[in-house]
């Protein structure tokens, strides 16, 4: 083609993909530069805390779901939390419709 031979990935159309999603959280080493950043960045450090916990979430069995999400609401979400987390809104921090509070 007249690109110079290069092929565009599938479904990206000749596009980069410069979204958060694709270069911090599907490329290996952007994700992990991106965590080295928030651990290091004061003010940071809890952000970087809460999305490892909130992977290890994903990844726990369902009868251990509930007990996860009341520490990370403890640790990240209350104010007074071990690593409160005052930058997330309001509807970010709200118990879910059905679940049990703290």
């Amino acid at each position: 083609g007249q690109d110079g031979g290069r092929e565009a990935p599938a479904g990206r159309e000749g596009n980069e993909d410069t979204s958060f999603r694709w270069q911090c959280v599907e490329q290996p080493i952007g994700k992990l530069l991106f965590r080295r950043f928030l651990e290091g960045t004061p003010g940071l450090a809890a952000a970087g805390a809460l999305w490892e916990e909130l992977e290890a979430y994903e990844r726990c069995e369902e009868s251990e779901r509930q007990g996860a999400a009341a520490a990370i609401r403890g640790r990240f979400f209350a104010p007074g939390g071990a690593q409160h987390c005052p930058f997330l809104s309001a509807a970010a921090t709200a118990t879910p419709t059905g679940e049990a509070g703290p």
